[in-house]
């Protein structure tokens, strides 16, 4: 009996018989389960301490979806702001309505011409920036997702920031014209990437939870791995902020829509793969590919990931198969995007604003 049948009639919860192969089979199986991605489980926040019998809604689904059960994407839902435009008494009521519009606005200048732009691409990586300023030791309240990046006023000078100018202003802009209605930079910042990621053509549409508290204060420096690292200092460098081999390689895909400007000072905005413009898993081959362009700049820490044994097997399962690396980068960005608070059970899901889907 082959491993297929065998590993087809357990998921299937079949009864299954013994024969004297069976051991060497399962372990077939176990071997072929251990080159797939396994998603990082660690809980954040006030979801370590909480019972089940205290969450809330959005505290049982951000648990599900940390612990690699919940379903971190969400196509159908919708959403039509009330009559009367953002000012009006039921909007103000609808926590959610106000960020409607900022979803518009975002889209507006993220998708254009049949492919997302810089703004968008700016948009994922300020998300990043600003979370994973945060490890596991930090002291709650002083790092991670909290708008510190843009508000601490010094956070933009450090020399991996230096590239988010340009997105850094239109974010503060989006600021000003937003936060008398209650909006958060922090929450800002990290439902912008998300838009950013899904305005990008194949794009997933990330569940987006708002909540966050800002902090005008700087965060730590030195928290984020340098783009010549090895592999085993990023995924230790990872690791110190809950997230796993495999999810290290699931948000590294975000650079199929990156162009790069500080690697290769030669060739500033040259893309990390040839589509640039859409969500697609061209960076994963083309990373492994030596006979790519050199119009193309591959960091040498993405090729480090990439041949690495903890990560290069399921670097290669989302380069065959894009549901799965969709799936493993939305419930990692969602991680990335709680990092460093507390009160995450305290949260309400927006997820119903966001623009919809733009095919690949």
């Amino acid at each position: 009996m082959k491993a297929s049948v065998i590993l087809g009639t357990l998921l299937g919860g079949s009864t299954v018989i013994a024969h004297p192969g069976m051991g060497a089979v399962m372990e077939e199986i176990k071997q072929i389960a251990k080159r797939q991605f396994q998603p990082s489980t660690e809980l954040m926040g006030d979801l370590k301490t909480l019972p089940d019998n205290s969450l809330s809604t959005t505290g049982r689904a951000v648990k599900a979806i940390l612990q690699g059960t919940g379903n971190p994407i969400d196509t159908t839902s919708t959403y039509t702001a009330p009559a009367g435009g953002r000012d009006a008494q039921a909007c103000r009521a609808d926590r959610c309505c106000i960020w409607k519009y900022i979803a518009n606005d975002m889209r507006a200048a993220m998708f254009q011409n049949g492919v997302c732009t810089n703004i968008a691409r700016g948009a994922i990586r300020l998300g990043f920036h600003d979370a994973a300023a945060w490890t596991k030791t930090t002291p709650v309240g002083q790092g991670g997702a909290d708008g510190s990046i843009l508000l601490s006023g010094s956070e933009m000078t450090r020399v991996e920031n230096l590239a988010l100018a340009t997105v850094g202003a239109q974010f503060t802009t989006w600021f000003n014209t937003y936060k008398s209605y209650g909006v958060a930079m922090a929450d800002l910042i990290q439902f912008g990437a998300k838009v950013g990621a899904g305005s990008c053509p194949g794009g997933p549409r990330i569940r987006a939870f708002v909540g966050r508290v800002d902090n005008p204060n700087p965060n730590a420096a030195g928290l984020l791995p340098s783009p010549f690292a090895n592999a085993s200092d990023i995924l230790t460098a990872f690791a110190a902020k809950t997230i796993g081999p495999g999810g290290v390689v699931a948000l590294l895909g975000a650079h199929t829509a990156s162009r790069q400007t500080q690697v290769d000072t030669t060739q500033i905005g040259a893309p990390q793969d040839s589509t640039p413009g859409r969500w697609d898993q061209n960076y994963f081959a083309e990373t492994i590919n030596p006979n790519t362009p050199s119009t193309i700049v591959k960091f040498q820490s993405d090729i480090n990931i990439a041949n690495a044994a903890a990560t290069s097997p399921v670097w290669n399962q989302f380069r065959t198969n894009k549901a799965a690396w969709d799936r493993a980068y939305a419930a990692e960005y969602i991680r990335m995007s709680l990092m460093g608070f507390n009160d995450i059970n305290g949260m309400v899901e927006c997820t119903k604003v966001l623009p919809s889907v733009l095919p690949l």
